[in-house]
């Protein structure tokens, strides 16, 4: 009896260190995929870097591999259906861009991933991650921008759920330049244009160059009456822009306001 008794204690005490090395062999294969498949993306290889993460957490029940696909879905697909199935391809040096790819829309969409569906249910299992949170805002922005999802919702809303997501990550220092920018953006939309300069000002601190940035923050300045900034804002997107289209934009919007100033 007690030699049976001695045994269980000591299969009790097994049991825990088995799941702990289990949990750690898992997590270990985790952040190899997360690397192979972020070097994949690197390579322009997105439908490799796909099939990996989709093997490595089918049913897209791990955080931070539904992030990667999160990204990898919004950011690098060859044709979509409603942000919830997608077309990926491996590119090669020479082959279309990604946008042409995409204007082509010859693509089929064999993956299922329905991103807006996937992330509500993982933020509901984890309140506490708020790198969640900036995906979904990171989603209602693709939403707006390619037009090509949600349209039951209206722009309006799609941009007021912009702005909560970006809000609740922001709180909880889950943000970078292109998040900041997006709320501000998305302030600017809706027309609250004092609202949008402070996530306009954020992105520029994270990343003064981005030139996107300076010509939003300029057309909000002059719409706030504040010339002298959005003349230096206008300016400086007129020298950052590489493409002429876009040196034309800055320069029209200069214009309007040098004109507003005399």
């Amino acid at each position: 009896m007690v030699r049976l008794f001695f045994l269980l204690f000591c299969s009790l005490l097994v049991l825990p260190a088995r799941a702990q090395t289990t949990a750690a062999t898992a997590a270990a294969a985790e952040a190899t995929a997360l690397r192979q498949a972020r070097q994949l993306v690197l390579e322009r290889r997105y439908e490799a870097a796909w099939q990996l993460l989709s093997v490595t957490d089918p049913t897209n029940a791990v955080p931070a591999v539904v992030l990667e696909k999160t990204d990898l879905a919004l950011n690098y697909y060859a044709n979509t259906e409603n942000l919830r199935r997608f077309a990926f391809r491996n590119l090669k040096l020479l082959d279309l861009s990604l946008d042409s790819i995409r204007q082509l829309g010859n693509d089929s969409v064999r993956y299922t991933f329905p991103v807006r569906k996937v992330l509500e249910r993982l933020q509901t299992r984890f309140p506490d991650n708020y790198k969640i949170s900036r995906a979904l805002g990171n989603y209602y922005f693709t939403v707006q921008q390619c037009d090509c999802a949600e349209q039951m919702l209206g722009e309006d809303e799609v941009f007021r759920r912009t702005i909560a997501q970006y809000q609740e990550a922001h709180a909880h220092g889950q943000g970078d330049y292109l998040s900041y920018f997006a709320l501000g953006y998305a302030y600017q939309r809706l027309g609250r244009f004092q609202e949008s300069l402070a996530p306009f000002e954020r992105a520029l601190q994270l990343r003064p160059t981005y030139a996107t940035a300076h010509l939003n923050l300029a057309f909000v300045l002059l719409e706030l009456k504040q010339f002298q900034k959005a003349q230096e804002h206008a300016r400086r997107a007129l020298e950052l822009f590489p493409d002429d289209p876009h040196k034309e934009d800055a320069a029209f919007l200069l214009s309007q306001i040098e004109e507003r100033m005399k």
